[in-house]
């Protein structure tokens, strides 16, 4: 049984993840509650912070990050700032996964427990949420379930690259059938529309084929790994692109709501 000190909260409790942050401090929770909620995380009430650990149950351990591991975060590393702040690199039987200047998390394929580290968690929102995405999609990567850097419309999500979705994550559960947005759990339909954007249509839209579709998923997932996917997220992949319909959209005739929130 999980019954150390600290403010628990669980990733989407309807949809029974055994996926869990742990929070430190009142002050950090206070400064994560924002985007705690918007991803879709509930509070854990104290009566029930008794939580039954099985192999599949993650629980990240958050804190502010102390002078030695800030010192690591705020470092350059060896030359992979050309490919962005985010890298991943293997220590032993662990994983490191760090956002340069904003946090480090260390995570293993076999632990339950996995530790992030973060600094000034307040003034970074935005990158805090990319990790808590990353975090969310290897910790249900084993359930097969998919994360796309995307947003949702009306017949279904239009993916996205990080930067265009402003981190607004989609997250498909093919066993449950469920789609998963900032908005909410929504059940997925056999007719459902997966847009890619392209800059150099104009008007009108046109159908991709299973095979570009699939490629095109398999290429834009939220799991950052230098191995590939899970097998889990393979099959899941596989079916997501079976009975979904893949559209190339004219780039001109979209706007993320957030532009649209930022022009009314």
């Amino acid at each position: 049984m999980e019954n150390q000190k600290g403010i628990y909260y669980q990733y989407r409790s309807e949809m029974k993840y055994p996926v869990y942050l742990r929070l430190d401090t009142v002050q950090l929770e206070k400064s994560m509650l924002p985007i705690m909620e918007q991803m879709g995380f509930s509070k854990v009430e104290d009566e029930l912070k008794n939580i039954s650990v099985n192999r599949e149950t993650r629980i990240l351990k958050v804190a502010e990050a102390n002078p030695r591991v800030a010192k690591q975060i705020q470092a350059f590393s060896t030359g992979l700032e050309a490919y962005g702040p985010e890298s991943l690199s293997a220590q032993g039987s662990y994983q490191l996964y760090r956002y340069q200047g904003v946090g480090m998390m260390v995570f293993g394929e076999h632990s339950n427990t996995w530790e992030m580290g973060l600094i000034r968690a307040a003034d970074q929102s935005d990158k805090v949420q990319v990790m808590l995405v990353r975090f969310l999609s290897w910790a249900l990567a084993s359930k097969g379930v998919l994360g796309f850097w995307a947003v949702p419309v009306e017949q279904g999500f239009v993916v996205m690259k990080q930067i265009e979705a402003k981190a607004e994550t989609v997250f498909i559960d093919i066993d449950q059938m469920a789609m998963i947005t900032q908005d909410g759990v929504k059940p997925i339909t056999a007719d459902m529309q997966i847009l890619r954007l392209d800059e150099t249509l104009r008007q009108e839209s046109r159908k991709m084929t299973k095979e570009g579709l699939l490629s095109f998923l398999s290429n834009n997932t939220t799991h950052f790994s230098y191995q590939g996917v899970s097998p889990a997220m393979r099959k899941s992949l596989f079916e997501l692109a079976s009975f979904s319909v893949g559209v190339v959209y004219p780039l001109e005739n979209f706007r993320h709501r957030a532009s649209l929130s930022e022009a009314a």
